[in-house]
């Protein structure tokens, strides 16, 4: 989700000579075979699973994180995790809300069917609210936290509060309209002000949080070895963007009028369902990569020491026998 920050070097997921040749030949912490789940506590490094013959040092190199014991602990690493749930789904299940709503305009328009579900408003500002709730356990979630990094954060969280009073207004436009977004009337103006307004808190909020969910993902292997995608809310924020450049030229040909305003119109909605189907595609991103981080959020990695007696304490354990 972003460039690494500096306390947690980038490197790929291998096991130098020197690390081989530091470790005993027992296991001695909980070490499960990636292949057939059998425990191979207590077994020599250099041997091969008992059950299906996988060398247990292909276990190791995909299960022991080298850089385990370098990584902060979070303070409350459960609330943590479940707030990035919250964040991630509550943002996915507003976006869903309004496309519903869109697709009722389109039924509405085409097989004239009046499905006007009301219920749905009530949905996405809940979603809203979770959102925010979710956002809060990112903004301090360990000790090692930079204040610039904690007070972005804060103001990230504080633009929820905006953002809730815009989308409610979008809604009471669609409740005041038959078809919003296709012949909005003259609440065209409007809705595209609101819009744009909507894509600065949005842009506020993934800026804010950005830092404190990088340092978050960064926690995991298979984003430190680029095998999830880092880049998703730099993607959401895109997204949004190509929406809001159709809302301005909406804006500008209200101003102009004739034909060169009947374009830029029809421009605006090709971009709006651009911008939204991108913003959609964004989130869901973002919501598979949190529930991926979840596990790492909620468990510490492996370290070395977790699964590895060392030589000394090898010794040390038989001078005490």
């Amino acid at each position: 989700m972003g460039d690494l920050p500096p306390e947690n070097p980038d490197s790929h997921h291998t096991l130098g000579r020197e690390d081989i040749d530091g470790i005993a030949r027992q296991l001695v912490g909980e070490l499960c075979c990636i292949r057939c789940g059998y425990d191979l506590r207590g077994l020599s490094i250099r041997v091969c699973c008992p059950e299906c013959e996988l060398p247990i040092r292909a276990t190791i190199l995909s299960v022991v994180d080298p850089h385990a014991e370098q990584i902060t602990p979070l303070s409350f690493p459960r609330f943590t995790g479940i707030g990035m749930q919250m964040w991630s789904i509550g943002a996915l299940v507003a976006v869903m809300m309004i496309w519903i709503l869109r697709i009722s305009e389109l039924l509405r328009n085409l097989v004239v069917l009046q499905w006007k579900p009301w219920w749905i408003p009530w949905i996405g500002l809940v979603a809203i609210v979770c959102s925010a709730l979710g956002a809060v356990g990112m903004l301090h979630p360990h000790r090692r936290v930079r204040r610039v990094d904690a007070l972005r954060a804060a103001v990230g969280v504080a633009a929820y509060a905006p953002l809730f009073f815009i989308y409610s207004s979008l809604y009471r436009f669609d409740r005041a309209s038959i078809s919003p977004l296709l012949n909005p009337g003259d609440s065209s103006l409007d809705r595209s002000v609101y819009r744009l307004m909507m894509f600065i808190c949005v842009a506020i909020i993934l800026w804010g949080l950005r830092p404190n969910a990088v340092g978050l993902a960064i926690r995991s292997v298979v984003v430190r070895t680029g095998r999830i995608d880092r880049q998703s809310m730099y993607a959401v924020i895109v997204s949004f963007f190509v929406a809001a450049v159709g809302d301005v030229l909406n804006i500008i040909g209200m101003q102009l009028g004739g034909g060169i305003g009947d374009v830029l119109a029809a421009i605006q909605i090709v971009l709006i369902s651009l911008g939204s189907v991108l913003l959609t595609l964004g989130i869901i991103n973002i919501v598979m990569d949190t529930l991926r981080l979840y596990p790492v959020i909620v468990r510490p990695g492996v370290a070395l020491s977790d699964v590895f007696e060392t030589n000394t304490q090898k010794t040390d354990r038989l001078n005490r026998s």
